[in-house]
């Protein structure tokens, strides 16, 4: 099981950050696009739930075959990861009703026996997609990648308890403490830390933690409610600007 994953300096190109993409392969690469982002020389880091809501799921758990694209799992990954070790540990209605239908149609039984090639590919990244992704930055900076937050704490501490404790595990995965009223939070030991998770109007700093999810779980209708970011999108930023962003808007939906 991987759990921290280290990443060395990009020597030859940019490194890219994205906000959660729940299956919208055609956004995420207008957004690419625009960036002029270059698969020779530069690469991409997920914050992940690269599943879900959005109807190339599939084909966004492919993009983890490319040299160029790497991710940390997030919570919708991880329901397909628990499904998969025993499919009755999680409600397949709650999961279907949360996104899941999107590319799983009748259900993921039905979906994988007729892809057991993709099946076979999403048990290997459950056991090799990390929770974490310490990324070097060539000026000797480093960058921490998680889904949702990170512990409070000193990296170097969190980093040993990490593959031991599953509380701690869970809690990148699932917790949304940005949306609490004052919240800010200081990890020691690095530089930043990117996340996702909580949709945001546009991407802000918090304490040493920026957010990046610009609401791609809200491009079907069908999953927005009042209040919600009225103009969702998917947002790669080049890692360097991650450092120049503004505070976070308090304006933070699901």
């Amino acid at each position: 099981m991987t759990v921290v994953q280290r990443i060395e300096p990009n020597a030859s190109g940019r490194d890219f950050v994205v906000g959660d993409i729940h299956g919208w392969l055609g956004p995420l690469q207008s957004e690419l696009d625009a960036v002029c982002f270059d698969t020779r020389r530069d690469r991409l880091f997920s914050v992940g739930d690269l599943i879900n809501r959005g109807p190339d799921s599939a084909a966004c758990l492919e993009l983890l075959r490319e040299p160029w694209f790497f991710a940390v799992r997030g919570n919708h990954e991880q329901i397909l990861f628990d499904w998969l070790s025993d499919s009755d540990s999680i409600s397949v209605d709650d999961w279907m009703r949360y996104g899941g239908r999107a590319w799983l149609g009748e259900g993921p039984e039905h979906f994988f026996a007729r892809h057991a090639d993709l099946r076979c590919w999403c048990e290997r990244l459950s056991r090799e997609l990390p929770w974490v992704i310490e990324l070097e930055l060539p000026d000797g900076r480093l960058l921490l990648i998680s889904h949702s937050t990170l512990p409070q704490g000193d990296w170097p501490d969190l980093r040993e308890r990490l593959p031991k404790e599953m509380s701690l595990r869970d809690e990148i995965l699932w917790q949304r403490p940005v949306r609490v009223p004052g919240f800010e939070r200081w990890i020691g030991g690095v530089d930043l830390c990117v996340h996702g998770h909580v949709v945001v109007p546009g991407v802000g700093r918090c304490g040493n933690g920026v957010y990046v999810d610009t609401g791609a779980a809200l491009f079907d209708v069908r999953y927005r409610s009042r209040g919600k970011t009225a103009r969702p999108r998917i947002t790669a930023i080049e890692v360097g600007e991650l450092f120049h962003v503004p505070p976070l808007s308090r304006q933070v939906d699901a």
